[in-house]
């Protein structure tokens, strides 16, 4: 951990506190038992303002270390920038080709690219993993949650 770190952590609490004091400003009809839109929010704003408390406490606890220009460090950060860049073309083709097959093809790719096995058997286990994955969510928020995904090209 480093003071970046205790700087990240910082800015994570405040995002979150300031999820939850919009939440407060909201306006929505209020029913018996129903929390309403605000839930979610909330929830969310609480979860990053107790990891940003955590983030700048653990910061804290580690003296800084001396930044090394290491080669792990560079493959880790090109890791992070292919997964980013993957996840932009998914966001981007989302609605085009639809929930299930960019949902797969996103899952497929990037556990392939940071896995280190190539073998077949390692490509079938991804594969069904994957399908797997799309399938549950697709079915959690069909059936449970009533939320219409998109069907792209295909449906």
């Amino acid at each position: 951990m480093t003071k970046l770190d205790r700087w990240i952590g910082i800015s994570v609490f405040i995002v979150g506190v300031y999820m939850i004091l919009e939440t407060l400003t909201m306006n929505y009809m209020i029913l018996m038992d129903d929390p309403g839109p605000v839930l979610l929010p909330r929830v969310v704003g609480g979860a990053l303002a107790l990891c940003g408390v955590g983030l700048f406490i653990s910061g804290l606890k580690v003296k800084d270390k001396p930044v090394e220009d290491l080669p792990k460090k560079k493959e880790q950060e090109k890791k992070m920038y292919v997964i980013l860049g993957s996840l932009i073309l998914y966001a981007m083709h989302f609605r085009l080709l639809g929930y299930m097959l960019s949902t797969f093809i996103f899952l497929v790719a990037t556990m392939l690219y940071l896995s280190k096995k190539n073998t077949i058997r390692h490509f079938i286990q991804v594969g069904v993993a994957s399908l797997g994955i799309t399938f549950l969510i697709y079915w959690i928020f069909t059936e449970f949650l009533d939320v219409i995904l998109p069907g792209g090209f295909i449906g």
